[in-house]
């Protein structure tokens, strides 16, 4: 399935499902039909954003604001690849729906030609999450896929395996110092040099 069919069934509301450089995602425009469908199908909580991809370091001029040096120099070093930022979010992202209750957004550009060209297309964020049932791992290969979700538009042109095969490194960038809180493929050493020069990051669950 084509960049272009995927962006006519987002622009329609649906939820797609497509293969990125780390999981297999469930996805859809911020605030749309297709949005609150991923919940249903994940059975997760609402209150449990979906973070969301964009194009490149550009969005966070747009969709975040107060973002610390700290956080561009991540994004600059990572994006694209498997590094998602958490921020405080803009009033442009928070107009577009599906911002935490605490203010934060959370944001990655995917390391995928596919997903790129789809982004560009769309000219806008995309909401974006694990293709499993909700605390189940997430899936790298299409055989762990659900199949309600596999009947998704985009199901039918999915590969049988995923590149990287794990979720994405999460940093929380909200406060002085990056806070890892999710280990992922970016060891954390390479994130202590690159962001914090020095200081230590502090990790937890």
């Amino acid at each position: 399935m084509t960049a272009s069919t995927l962006s006519r069934a987002l622009r329609d509301g649906q939820a797609v499902i497509v293969a990125t450089d780390t999981v297999y995602g469930l996805a859809a425009r911020p605030g749309s039909a297709g949005y609150a469908h991923i919940f249903e199908l994940k059975d997760r909580p609402m209150s449990q954003v979906l973070p969301w991809l964009v194009s490149g370091a550009d969005a966070l001029d747009m969709l975040a604001i107060d973002v610390p040096a700290y956080a561009c120099r991540l994004a600059q070093m990572f994006w694209p690849g498997a590094l998602t930022l958490v921020l405080r979010a803009s009033d442009a992202a928070c107009e577009l729906g599906g911002v935490a209750a605490d203010g934060t957004i959370a944001l990655r550009c995917p390391d995928d030609a596919g997903l790129l060209a789809l982004l560009a297309e769309l000219d806008a964020p995309l909401a974006c999450t694990s293709a499993n049932v909700h605390g189940e791992p997430a899936p790298s290969r299409l055989a762990d896929v659900p199949a309600s979700m596999r009947e998704l538009p985009g199901g039918d042109s999915l590969l049988e395996v995923c590149c990287v095969g794990r979720a994405s490194t999460i940093v929380d960038c909200t406060g002085p110092y990056p806070k890892i809180q999710r280990e992922g493929p970016i060891p954390e050493q390479v994130l202590l040099d690159v962001a914090a020069f020095g200081a230590t990051l502090t990790s937890h669950e």
